[in-house]
């Protein structure tokens, strides 16, 4: 049970900053989806951590195309692969491939912003391979302050795929 996810995400990252010297202000994550299951992993990464237990509303992770796929008849939760959470400095955002699909702690997409200036059930967002068309479409609020340009997936998008990390609470 992880009640402020985005304290631990935090502390990953600053840990790493540390580790090699650097501003922490440069320093995201990249997401590595891991082949292995969680049981089958035998030490941590040299840097970051690996998060298991997510689940997928929408869609299913393959692991034969290595990519979301729709998900089966009447599923309506898939489990989600262990993803690696790799710190990098001066990451670069991806110009292709990827669906940015929004994590949640519950079910209910909605939260409130505390006083930490965190939502209450928005975690980040999971870059997540995708072998859909390409989109480009302009960042929100609570992917950055820059106006920039996201690749992104539209099919994705309008189906709603989210991960959650509880499905009760």
């Amino acid at each position: 049970l992880l009640l402020l996810p985005q304290g631990f995400m935090t502390a990953v990252l600053q840990n790493h900053a540390r580790k090699h010297s650097m501003p922490i202000d440069t320093v995201a994550f990249s997401h590595k989806m891991k082949e292995e299951l969680a049981s089958e992993l035998k030490s941590k990464p040299a840097d970051g951590c690996y998060i298991d237990g997510l689940f997928l509303e929408g869609a299913r992770w393959s692991k034969q195309e290595t990519s979301l796929v729709d998900p089966r008849p009447k599923e309506l939760f898939s489990p989600m692969c262990v993803i690696q959470l790799k710190p990098e400095q001066y990451l670069e955002a991806p110009t292709e491939g990827i669906y940015r699909c929004p994590v949640y702690k519950v079910l209910t997409r909605t939260g409130t912003l505390s006083t930490t200036g965190h939502s209450t059930n928005f975690v980040f967002w999971l870059n997540i391979p995708s072998n859909k068309p390409t989109i480009y479409r302009s960042s929100l609020v609570s992917e950055t302050n820059a106006q920039v340009q996201f690749c992104d997936n539209s099919e994705w998008i309008k189906g709603g795929v989210a991960c959650f990390c509880a499905l009760k609470y």
